[in-house]
């Protein structure tokens, strides 16, 4: 087989395999904007900041917020911090299968946690904090066991901490202050070797725990002010 003949059985192979990939990328990238549409069409704000920015005539890599990767151009980074939302969290954000970053702190989300975000399983920071979010806190969140940062502080959780957070094998910061959290802290927390700042104010929990964390937790930075009953 001489020269040309393998160069061209070789663009042969290569045209269609760049079409299929192209095809690939563009499909899962209009996958990440459904979702992120049907996110927007489920809260409000008061200056249709995204109403007006997230277009499907525009890249989702350009709207608002949204950070994609470089080479893939799925979705990764999700900041919706201090705009002012309002609404319950859709459950399309469990869709954005890349995404490694979730900020919707300081809102006002409202309503339990969609179960689907626990299909984010490339998740490394979730942050909740200062909105209405309600209800128990869910025990699936064990399942998101590359989080680093999950801080769920200034919300309205109620019921226990479930013991399911001791699979989340790299968390560092956990944060549940100023909720409405009730019943035992669960020991098995304090036996992770990553976690380094724990905070667990003003909460209604109870069990003597001091003994504990001095003798497990030497390293981590621990607040706990008006958490015990």
């Amino acid at each position: 087989m001489n020269y040309n003949t393998c160069f061209q059985l070789l663009l042969a192979l290569f045209i269609p395999c760049s079409g299929l990939c192209w095809g690939m990328t563009v499909r899962n990238l209009n996958f990440d904007q459904f979702a992120l549409l049907e996110f927007k069409d489920r809260i409000a704000g008061p200056q249709n900041v995204l109403a007006n920015n997230w277009t499907a005539s525009t890249s989702v890599c350009n709207w608002i917020g949204v950070s994609c990767g470089i080479l893939h151009k799925r979705v990764i980074a999700l900041n919706l911090k201090s705009m002012n939302l309002r609404g319950s969290i859709p459950p399309h954000l469990g869709n954005l299968s890349f995404l490694l970053s979730l900020d919707l702190s300081r809102n006002h989300f409202y309503g339990h946690l969609p179960k689907e975000l626990g299909q984010l399983h490339r998740l490394r920071i979730l942050r909740l904090s200062y909105n209405r979010l309600n209800g128990e806190i869910p025990s699936w969140l064990g399942n998101l066991q590359g989080v680093r940062r999950l801080r769920m502080k200034n919300n309205n959780f109620i019921g226990t901490i479930p013991e399911t957070l001791v699979n989340m094998s790299n968390l560092e910061i956990l944060n549940l202050g100023f909720n409405q959290l009730s019943g035992q802290i669960p020991s098995s927390i304090f036996n992770s070797t990553t976690l380094e700042v724990i905070g667990l104010y003003d909460n209604k929990l109870e069990g003597m725990f001091f003994t504990l964390i001095f003798s497990k937790l030497q390293k981590h930075c621990v607040e706990f002010v008006s958490s015990i009953i």
